[in-house]
């Protein structure tokens, strides 16, 4: 969770003259957290705070819910009222959560600090400032590791000589919120194991009733003389009985 507040200032000068005096706006912020955790079914608030130190007119300041998941519940503390103003002795009403009047930064924080102030430390000094708080609850059933955005709008407004608004300026407040137990546990997880092949025995009965039996080609076997051999035998034959029988005649 950061815990440096994130700070900003904006600053406006106008032409409009006011008593004399020409009108400053001043819009400064700081955030107390971006990065938030909460358990399921538990809530968690943070703080924003708004100050007006280089500004001569009263900052008044509007504050809605821009995103948030459907199911979380988030609410702001001061919620948005009607306050009554009265502008060079004419009452007016402006629909606000909080307004804050120019004030000026000190070296050092005060020990009495007035109701709904605090005294914030900023790169130019202590600055009396008006927090909000700002409560995010989760649903009983969120699941563990949801991270989701919250985003709250706010809008500052400046009221001119008749009572209407002559000047605003809108900034937004982005917190991340990251539901995790309760209870802090840290587990190695184990790779896991490699499956083994599992293996099947099969009954020697079955396995021969499964196994078909390899087939057996028989083939006739003939034994015998072929034609040319046994012309040529026959040749042989009939040369001998010639020659005898010349041999014979002759004698």
């Amino acid at each position: 969770m950061k815990t440096g507040l994130i700070f900003f200032i904006f600053i406006a000068l106008s032409s409009i003259v006011l008593a004399d005096e020409a009108p400053k706006y001043n819009f400064g912020s700081a955030q107390a957290s971006e990065d938030l955790t909460v358990t399921p079914g538990e809530e968690v608030s943070t703080k924003l705070f708004f100050y007006n130190i280089f500004g001569n007119r009263i900052t008044h300041i509007s504050l809605t819910l821009e995103n948030a998941p459907s199911n979380w519940d988030v609410s702001i503390d001061p919620e948005q009222h009607d306050t009554t103003v009265s502008i060079s002795g004419v009452a007016t009403t402006i629909n606000e959560n909080l307004y804050v009047k120019p004030s000026e930064a000190i070296e050092v924080a005060p020990k009495d600090v007035p109701e709904g102030f605090e005294y914030i430390s900023s790169p130019v000094g202590f600055i009396g400032a008006k927090p909000v708080i700002i409560t995010i609850k989760v649903p009983e059933d969120e699941k563990l590791g949801t991270s989701a955005t919250v985003t709250i709008s706010a809008t500052a407004e400046w009221l001119g000589k008749t009572g209407g608004i002559v000047f605003n300026q809108g900034r937004t407040f982005n917190y991340q919120v990251t539901v995790l137990s309760e209870e802090f546990t840290e587990v190695i997880l184990e790779k896991a194991p490699e499956k083994e092949e599992e293996i099947i025995e099969i009954p020697e009965e079955k396995e021969q009733a499964k196994a078909p039996s390899p087939k057996v080609i028989e083939k006739e076997v003939k034994v015998g003389i072929s034609t040319s051999t046994f012309v040529g035998v026959v040749a042989v034959l009939i040369m001998i009985i010639i020659f005898t029988y010349i041999f014979m005649k002759k004698e």
